[in-house]
């Protein structure tokens, strides 16, 4: 089954949105624009209901000088439940959607069936100054041992200055080059990215220069530093994260998500960073289908602890 079309949000802008899969559970997945035909594997026995959110992906562009709150976020999650008249579902989120997914989660506990983290960003940001532990800082520095290793950067910076100087007068080509020089570093096995079917570039509202507008505002609302842990301990539905040890977003975040949820575990994946489903899918989908048929998958463990 494919079903696709556009409902509305509170301030009018269409969100675009994709059904795909049998009649069965349904399972909302945001960042559709990146996602809907990679993850399609787990739409046998169930519906997947991807979308994009206001100024992503398909969806209407936000206007100029309109304010952009995170709020918005959750907001447009209630759009797509809404229109598509969902009581219960599980809710699946992937990096800085995980975020979004988690709290939309906390808020609706009546609503969310089952959770599924992948990659997700931590819930909360202390500053740059932050003092951190030792054990964080070991992290950290091994994540950018690895940005390092991964990426170009004099022809990432090359690029950028072509760009500046007005040499890139198609956003798309523009676009897709970045990302081929900087999407490496989002990769333990880079050699994966070939493997997606996602083509975001193809949408101006994924261009770097409009996604990095709009992500500046979505966190410019939540200020200088913020922390959403209290917000988090309000999730009540079984959440499985999934988080590659080569992932750019640092195992922390998976083990402060698996900490805050009382029944939550973790699938820790040996060798893969941000794109599990491209890099090892025999290790992501089988564990990611069997917590949405009701299982915890083997491996999947308690956390106990973060920094």
């Amino acid at each position: 089954m494919l079903n696709e079309g556009f409902a509305r949000n509170r301030a009018g802008l269409r969100l675009y949105y994709r059904i795909v899969g049998d009649d069965g559970p349904t399972v909302v997945v945001p960042a559709a624009c990146w996602l809907e035909e990679d993850l399609e594997p787990l739409a046998r026995q169930r519906r997947l209901v991807f979308f994009d959110r206001s100024g992503r992906g398909r969806s209407d562009a936000i206007p100029a000088r309109t304010s952009v709150t995170f709020a918005s976020e959750l907001e447009d999650i209630d759009a797509i439940r809404s229109h598509l008249a969902l009581e219960r579902f599980a809710l699946m989120g992937w990096s800085y959607m995980g975020l979004v997914a988690g709290l939309y989660a906390a808020e609706h506990p009546e609503a969310i069936e089952r959770l599924v983290l992948s990659g997700a960003m931590a819930m909360r940001y202390l500053g740059s100054a932050a003092v951190l532990r030792p054990e964080l800082e070991r992290e950290l520095d091994e994540s950018l041992r690895r940005q390092r290793e991964r990426v170009d950067t004099e022809a990432l910076k090359r690029l950028e200055d072509e760009h500046a100087a007005g040499k890139w007068a198609d956003g798309a080509a523009f676009c897709r080059e970045q990302r081929r020089l900087s999407g490496p570093r989002q990769f333990g096995r880079p050699d994966a990215m070939v493997k997606t079917k996602a083509d975001p570039c193809g949408l101006p509202n994924e261009w770097p220069a409009n996604l990095g507008s709009l992500m500046q505002q979505l966190f410019s609302s939540l200020g200088p530093t913020w922390d959403l842990s209290d917000r988090v301990r309000g999730i009540t539905a079984p959440m499985l994260v999934v988080h590659g040890l080569e992932d750019l977003v640092l195992p922390n975040a998976a083990r402060l998500w698996g900490t805050l949820v009382k029944d939550a575990r973790v699938l820790w994946l040996e060798g893969v960073g941000h794109f599990p489903w491209l890099e090892d899918p025999g290790a992501f989908f089988p564990p990611v289908d069997a917590f949405l048929r009701g299982d915890w998958p083997a491996g999947a463990e308690r956390v106990t602890h973060a920094y």
